[in-house]
């Protein structure tokens, strides 16, 4: 979709929102205001952009929601997102038809939001969860949306689990951001299925999978490919470059609410086949506790890949093409913590101030990777309405 400004978007999305003049429409919103700095200009932050001087747009953004209700059988839904870190150009995040069937069954349409993670539903809500920003260890896909068929079941096993299950098919083609870096992205054949278990309204545990071809134009890699292809190397030009390649997503999860005490996490299994980027586990861990309008929490996290060695094991090492296939291999690995404390305090309605801090360590070969560790310094408002 072609960047716009607000109002054409907001335009555009209420016409299609509006199909009968007696259709019920119901606008909400969301956003966030958010300051940062790492502190430091050597300093590194992984998927964020931040340097020393203090950013207002990196993680600022606002969005409005236009729903409607076309019958009793069928909604129509599109969000408008506008993202600092993109200038504040609007896009359709979501526009889809959602249609309601018996037994707790319904279908979603359009573009719409894939369920990878726990807080995927509410990724962009910061007033949503306790953090300025939802664990970096773990939430660092570069797409979230698809668009196509989404076909969900709510219902009640027993007096005291509620099922939500999810499955997907679809694509996506668009921005993939990396490292503050946007990249030209696609997924095909893009399928997938979550899981959530609640029980009892305190206790909830997630599973998900989804698998897709993926590709990825513009990286660093592209040009190392073509140099391989031309020297007769056509299998590692294709694993050297990132087009066509399986993608596989795992996640489990868990959330324990009890009083004023939560306690969540999750586990990430990433892995893109034939290709040099190493297979990726990352988890995070975090503890809150609320006291009035106050809740401090404390959060870790950890990221570990491996570098796939195996593609270079053929290479002679006095061949002039080896130090750079090593270097490249090598450049996807990393072993890095994240420790972080956060206070969110809810001083007004659907307004809070919340304030981060993270301290980001890595273990990586500093010889392949800028990732030589950073202080991350937040603070904002979000709010709802």
């Amino acid at each position: 979709m072609n960047k716009k400004s607000i109002a054409a978007a907001l335009a555009l999305a209420l016409a299609a929102a509006v199909p009968a003049a007696n259709a019920g429409v119901t606008i909400n919103g969301f956003g966030q205001v958010i300051a940062g700095t790492i502190g430091d200009d050597v300093d590194t932050m992984p998927e964020r952009n931040f340097n020393s001087d203090i950013d207002f747009k990196e993680e600022s953004l606002f969005a409005v929601q236009i729903s409607s209700d076309i019958n009793e059988r069928v909604d129509v839904v599109a969000q408008l997102l506008a993202r600092g870190y993109n200038d504040f150009d609007a896009e359709l995040a979501w526009a889809y038809a959602a249609i309601k069937f018996d037994s707790g069954w319904n279908l979603k349409v359009g573009r719409q939001r894939t369920p990878f993670y726990r807080y995927s539903d509410f990724l962009d809500v910061g007033y949503a969860h306790p953090w300025v920003r939802t664990p970096l260890a773990v939430y660092n896909t570069p797409w979230s949306n698809m668009d196509g068929l989404g076909l969900s079941r709510n219902r009640m096993m027993g007096e005291n689990w509620f099922s939500q299950f999810q499955i997907q098919y679809g694509e996506y083609r668009g921005d993939a951001r990396f490292g503050g870096i946007i990249f030209d992205g696609t997924l095909k054949d893009f399928w997938g299925l979550s899981w959530d278990m609640e029980y009892k309204e305190w206790l909830s545990f997630r599973a998900a999978y989804f698998t897709a071809e993926t590709s990825l134009d513009g990286t660093s890699l592209d040009q190392l490919s073509a140099v391989l292809a031309s020297s007769g190397l056509s299998a590692l030009a294709d694993r050297m470059d990132y087009q066509q390649d399986k993608g596989e997503f795992y996640n489990i999860g868990f959330k324990a609410e009890r009083d004023a005490w939560m306690v969540v996490g999750e586990y990430v299994f990433v892995r893109l086949a034939d290709s040099i980027a190493s297979d990726k586990k990352d988890w995070y861990l975090s503890g809150a506790y609320r006291f009035g309008d106050f809740q401090p929490s404390v959060t870790l996290g950890h990221r570990k890949a491996d570098p796939i060695t195996e593609v270079y094991a053929g290479i002679p090492a006095t061949s002039p093409l080896f130090p750079t296939i090593f270097g490249a291999v090598q450049s996807q690995a990393y072993d890095d913590q994240y420790y972080g404390v956060s206070l969110r305090w809810d001083f007004a309605s659907n307004i809070a101030f919340k304030a981060d801090y993270t301290r980001f360590t890595s273990d990586t070969d500093v010889r392949f990777t800028s990732r030589d560790g950073a202080d991350l310094i937040s603070a904002g408002l979000v709010f709802t309405f």
